[in-house]
This record gives structure tokens, sequence and C-alpha cells, in this order.
């Protein structure tokens, strides 16, 4: 099995986006680098600011480059891309993404690393590469591969966050096989605490009791990964029942749909029929009453 480490880096973070630098290490079973490929790629619309801020790669960088479907490592991509293979990536989604755009279709076993520390390391700080390589102290091992290599490396740039991904896998698979991270992976991820927010840290059972109608707003209006989908219905579905349905939002904010029945019956009628972005619960709960 070959292992492979990558990273891209993009004109931007839009549908419309595409790849501008591919790098990804070639690892053995026993965590030796065996290849590097790093190559700068001309996209078919220009980068953004916005991008050129944060991985530095500017025009001029570009110029009489390849497209990235003609790299040699896209071309050799392409030959590892067997089942057998293992790819790792940081935030997978948005890579994967990038890379099908070049006409690439998926066929290892995959990793998410920030889906495992988002499982197994829900309570140990920032998930972000660069907060994990100061964190577990990551950069100490950087030099030597670096050095191994005989690379250049810039701040931010695909190669740079490879040798980075690289120290951070290393550092959970000391605590995790993995055939243990691929099954994980594999599958929506049922998370036990709240990833991010003003309830960030807190226990996502408990928020389906006490804040019930801001995670199924959460729900209806947020753009959510898979993991967090799946974890809030889960919640929201195994706590139905256990707190009253109340309004959360408008006049009659926090009180039930029987107590505005009393009040204003014309309002919940016009909430059952013509009110938008209200969850199942509510509306179930508007219809009981007025019968």
């Amino acid at each position: 099995m070959k292992i492979i480490i990558l990273d891209t880096e993009t004109t931007g973070t839009l549908e419309e986006d595409r790849i501008c630098q591919l790098s990804y290490l070639v690892v053995n079973e026993q965590g030796d680098i065996e290849e590097v490929y790093d190559d700068l790629c001309l996209p078919p619309l220009p980068l953004k600011v916005e991008s050129m801020a944060v991985h530095h790669i500017v025009p001029e960088d570009l110029e009489g480059k390849p497209s990235c479907i003609d790299t040699k490592a896209y071309q050799h991509l392409l030959e590892l891309n067997t089942p057998d293979n293992l790819m790792i990536i940081q935030n997978a989604v948005f890579d994967i993404d990038m890379l099908a755009k070049e006409g690439f279709e998926f066929n290892m076993k995959l990793i998410d690393t920030f889906r495992v520390m988002r499982a197994k390391y829900p309570l140990d700080g920032g998930l972000g590469l660069q907060h994990k390589r100061y964190q577990w102290k990551l950069y100490q091992k950087e030099q030597e591969i670096i050095d191994k290599l005989g690379v250049e490396v810039k701040a931010h740039d695909a190669l740079g966050d490879v040798i980075v991904l690289k120290n951070l896998y290393d550092y959970i698979r000391n605590d995790f096989e993995n055939e243990m991270m691929i099954e994980l992976c594999k599958k929506p991820i049922l998370l036990e605490y709240m990833p991010f927010g003003k309830h960030k840290e807190k226990r996502i059972e408990d928020l389906a009791l006490s804040e019930r109608n801001n995670l199924e707003y959460m729900m209806r209006t947020f753009d959510l990964d898979i993991d967090m989908k799946y974890t809030l219905d889960y919640y929201l579905t195994a706590t139905r029942g256990q707190v009253p349905v109340v309004m959360g939002f408008g006049k009659y904010k926090g009180k039930t749909p029987l107590e505005v029945l009393e009040l204003d019956r014309g309002y919940l009628e016009w909430m059952r029929d013509k009110a938008e972005n209200i969850s199942e619960d509510l509306k179930e709960a508007i219809v009981q009453v007025l019968k």
C-alpha cells in the first residue's frame, strides 16, 4: 500500500475555482517518504486576491505552466489512484472536489484528518492544520524532512502544508490505527460536542434540549457538512418530545402554540399556512392545537 499525503492551492474557494498548485508525498507503510511531487499549474481563471494573500502564489508564478491535468503530479496521481492505496487529506471534501473538476475520479481509501480530529480530539483546541502544528510542536520535525527532500518550502503553500500534514498524520497514527480511521471516514460521524459557535465544546445532546430552536434553525439555514447534519438530526430526533415546543422567533417567542392560541389564533393560522423556515416540530404542534 502506498500512502499519498496531499494538498492543493486554488484560485479561490467557490464552486468556480480551480487548482493552481498540486503537491503530495508518497509514503510507505513504515512512514518513509519515497516520492515528492509539487507542481504549479495554470488554471482556466485568474487567481483571486484573497487566495493570493493566503498562499502567496501570484499570476507571474503561473506564466508558462501547464494545466493541472498536464502536470507530472496529476499524471502520477492517476497511476496511484487504486483501491489498494490510501489518501491522507486535511478537510478532504474541498480537495477532492477540486480534483474532480480536473476529471479525477477518487478510488483510494481515505483518511480525512480534520474529521478524525473532530471526532477523537473534540476538546483539544482548534483543528486547523497550523493550529495543530504549533500546539503539538509538529514544526520541530519539519526541517529534517525539508533537508531530506532537498526542497524549498514557502509558508502556507501546498508543499509546506503537505509536510505539516505528514507530521500531523504521524502524530495521530500513534493513537489510532489506519483501519479505524478509514472506517470512521466512510460514513457520517456522530459528534459529541459542538465544534463551533457560542456553544462550542458543549454536549450536543444537552443543546438539543436547552437550545432546540437554535439547532433546528441551524439545520434549516446553515450549510452544514455531512457530520454536523447527521449529528443534529440524530440528537433532535432522539430528544423529540422531551421538551415543550415553543415559538423560536417573533412576538410570541418562548410561548407554546397552546399559549399563543389563547391570545392570537390568527397568528397561528398564518404560521401554519404561510410562514417559511419553521421546524417540523413547531409546524406539527401548531396544526395539532388548531384542530
